[in-house]
């Protein structure tokens, strides 16, 4: 048998030693991250069926033992060939253990995926601080945010920095926002100390905090509503619609004979006011130039009380099933799965002409729907791995739909807003401290839970570490 030269075999010995040493150095890495996933990651009543393994966990298990099994091997070798002997050999072994961690680390991050952390926040108001009602997005390319309380409303720059404050008038209070912020101005319902709430209409630029107008408007009902140019309030006898640049009052169209408003809902095209008559909760169409009742429709009532998706194109939900409306109030082809829950905390987004809607399935969990609001037809369904709830559905800046859903963890994912496919991985959101309503804007989120323990708002970023 031939003898390899005396420098080859050193070699060999050498390569041998080294290759054991970044084996065993890969080895114990992965087994200090399963001990710590399994450790801190997993809580003890989660189980990896039900989605409690951290993502990953299974593979990084297999790679640990592939590592020590292979660095068992290799140490047998060296030392049948008694490489380590050599000096050299071990400072050569060593430096490329140490090198082996970084491709062992960078395995370890695409098999865990993608994550996010705390980055920022602001501290916790107290149990003193006025009931949350909602917030709204400033100029996107700025970051600001804008959170509502009873007793003031509140504009956070993109550092999450308190930017402009509007307190409520002295001993009254902010009884409800609009949902939307056409053209930069948002609107308030307040309660002075003399009236209920509210009794009058604030028009707020949303990225000074200025009151662009006020109007004082008796017996105010529900939440306002911005849309198009108009600034569409509901009262106890009337409709009515002011210019939301100006405030200057347009047109005043008068209730039904014994009808209670219920919402109301403005668009370009049309206003809808969602009402209880003496007949049933009808849905109402008014002219937004004019005012004038366009078409009435009455509405299918079961457990759960109707509600308005949209005003232009013209949509609403009742009994559970979405009713698109045509020009002439005949509603189109209905959706016919899944149903379309009203109440609860439903979560609900409507983009363009598209309504995204958390919808149980098979009372399991809840999957992501989306319905054309032209015609009522279901687009498509999107199921989450292991997750049993949607939290929240936020539009990111590329148009995609933003959905945060829990189930053994937290994730944010973003979506084909036309396919309902992810755009890549999940997110896995850690250690955040979410309430149970809560409202995204990018990476801010707003906590809009009233026991004043959680922040305001914070802002996530990539997880650095592990």
């Amino acid at each position: 048998m031939d003898t390899p030269p005396p420098l080859v075999k050193r070699l060999r010995d050498h390569v041998r030693l080294a290759a054991a040493c970044a084996f065993s150095a890969v080895a114990v890495l992965y087994a200090v991250l399963c001990i710590k996933l399994t450790a801190t990651d997993m809580a003890s009543d989660l189980v990896c069926s039900s989605g409690g393994c951290p993502r990953g966990l299974g593979a990084l298990v297999l790679w640990a033992l592939a590592a020590g099994l292979a660095a068992g091997v290799l140490w047998w070798s060296a030392v049948k060939g008694r490489g380590y002997r050599s000096a050299v050999g071990w400072t050569m072994a060593v430096v490329i253990a140490l090198v082996a961690l970084w491709p062992g680390w960078r395995g370890f991050s695409w098999l865990r995926g993608p994550h996010m952390d705390l980055f920022s926040y602001q501290a916790p108001e107290g149990a003193a601080a006025g009931k949350p009602l909602g917030s709204w997005a400033g100029d996107p390319a700025t970051g600001f945010v804008i959170r509502a309380r009873a007793d003031g409303v509140t504009g956070y720059n993109g550092e999450g920095r308190h930017g402009w404050g509007l307190p409520a008038p002295t001993g009254g209070a902010v009884c409800a926002m609009s949902a939307d912020t056409p053209s930069g101005t948002g609107l308030l319902t307040l309660a002075t100390a003399e009236g209920a709430c509210g009794n009058r209409l604030v028009a707020v630029d949303v990225t000074s905090g200025e009151q662009r107008w006020t109007k004082d408007i008796p017996k105010l009902v529900g939440r306002p509503s911005a849309g198009g140019s108009l600034a569409v309030t509901a009262t106890a006898d009337a409709v009515r619609a002011h210019d939301l640049a100006t405030g200057a009052e347009l047109w005043r169209s008068p209730l039904p004979a014994r009808a209670v408003a219920m919402e109301v809902a403005a668009g370009p095209d049309r206003v809808l006011l969602l009402a209880r008559t003496d007949k049933a909760v009808e849905l109402f169409a008014l002219d937004a130039r004019t005012g004038a009742v366009a078409w009435r429709f009455p509405m299918p009532v079961g457990y759960e009380s109707p509600r308005i998706v949209s005003a232009s194109p013209a949509a609403a939900v009742g009994d559970g099933r979405l009713l698109a409306f045509d020009d002439a109030g005949r509603p189109r082809a209905e959706s016919q799965a899944p149903y379309v829950p009203t109440t609860g905390a439903a979560a609900w987004l409507v983009v363009g002409d598209v309504l995204y809607a958390a919808v149980p399935e098979r009372e399991k969990r809840e999957v992501l729907a989306a319905f054309s609001l032209k015609d009522g037809r279901h687009l498509w369904t999107r199921a989450f791995d292991h997750d049993w709830r949607i939290r929240t559905l936020a539009a990111d800046r590329t148009g995609r739909i933003a959905v945060v859903s829990e189930g053994g963890y937290t994730h944010l994912w973003h979506l084909d807003p036309h396919t309902g496919k992810p755009g890549g991985e999940s997110t896995v959101l850690r250690r955040l401290r979410l309430g149970e309503s809560f409202a995204l804007y990018g990476t801010t989120f707003v906590n809009l839970d009233d026991d004043g323990r959680l922040p305001p708002i914070f802002d996530v970023a990539p997880a650095i570490g592990w």
